[in-house]
């Protein structure tokens, strides 16, 4: 490498690391606080809340209803400047359901913002249990 490319490596590496900084300061201050509620709430209504071991850059929380029945949702940095959100959902069924993606510029993200993905991963998941027990209900009730 010349002394540009090496000098224009080091600033983007420089940009780099603020950016994950920034991204994991939002997520002990704002996702991590947020994820504390839910799981409350959740618990109280009969989930068991875990938060998997997350990789570097990417958090993970896991909300089980059942073994088959759960969502996983994932906060991660992408890019340089922009959270994405990829929430995995888990029914009983055959059935695949699709993930649920969104991406917001780290300067948007924030408590209202954290507090919005959970709510939006949690209504994905309950609307995906509630297809497939209303689809497991008609099939007992077509073999009967």
């Amino acid at each position: 490498m010349n002394n540009w490319q090496r000098s224009f490596v080091t600033k983007l590496e420089s940009a780099r690391k603020h950016w994950r900084r920034t991204f994991d300061e939002i997520a002990t201050e704002h996702v991590e606080p947020v994820n504390d509620e839910f799981s409350e709430f959740a618990t109280k209504n009969g989930f068991t809340c875990t938060s998997p071991a997350s990789e570097a850059g990417t958090y993970f929380y896991k909300f089980a209803l059942t073994e088959n029945g759960y969502a996983i949702i994932a906060f991660r940095l992408a890019g340089m400047d922009t959270v994405e959100v990829i929430t995995e959902v888990r029914v009983p069924g055959p059935d695949e359901v699709a993930p649920l993606k969104t991406t917001t510029p780290l300067s948007d993200a924030n408590r209202s913002w954290a507090t919005q993905q959970f709510q939006h991963a949690l209504d994905h998941f309950a609307n995906a249990f509630s297809a497939a027990s209303a689809e497991a209900a008609e099939k007992l009730v077509a073999a009967s």
